[in-house]
């Protein structure tokens, strides 16, 4: 279809060029009349126009397209991050200080750094007030891991682990505020 398009385009400029070229000339024997070079003119400029309206169809039309599939793109990195928090939160009991922030360390750097990387992306996709609502749930849960790892190389891995399920509760927020939006 784009190529239609710019083939329209191609044939309407050149076709209004040879009409203008010719409305400035008296008629001659070998010549077109300025009545002719006025219809190819004319004929010219309406193709420029359609090619230029089809073109203009096509990239909203790919757009569309662009940024729904975009949207989809965020889903499996936050439920890749909902579910390695949901694991962390059903093994506290199992967990050593050095499990904890290595898997907490491992997240952060992985799919937390892939979704965070993108967050100037996804909040252009949703507009503000639906990214607000996300990221509300998606900042909360990082800085909980965080807390959560610093207090577990402090020493203090009890401690620790009572943000792992306050972390859980925000990340599932994030998740219900992306499936509505």
């Amino acid at each position: 279809m784009k190529i239609i398009s710019k083939l329209t385009i191609i044939l309407g400029f050149c076709a209004a060029s040879l009409g203008a070229a010719s409305l400035g000339k008296p008629a001659n024997d070998d010549s077109v009349s300025p009545d002719t070079g006025l219809a190819i003119l004319i004929c010219g400029v309406i193709s420029l126009i359609l090619g230029g309206l089809l073109s203009k169809k096509e990239e909203t039309a790919a757009g569309a397209t662009e940024e729904s599939a975009s949207k989809l793109d965020f889903v499996p990195l936050l439920e890749e991050i909902r579910v390695e928090i949901h694991e962390l939160a059903n093994s506290l009991d199992k967990l050593s200080a050095e499990d904890l922030t290595q898997r907490i360390d491992s997240l952060l750097k992985r799919q937390y750094f892939d979704l965070t990387a993108r967050h100037e992306e996804l909040a252009s996709l949703l507009g503000f007030s639906k990214y607000a609502e996300i990221w509300d749930g998606v900042a909360s849960a990082e800085r909980l891991l965080s807390r959560a790892w610093s207090m577990a190389t402090d020493g203090y891995l009890e401690e620790a682990l009572q943000e792992i399920p306050r972390a859980r509760t925000h990340i599932e927020r994030a998740c219900d505020a992306m499936a509505k939006s």
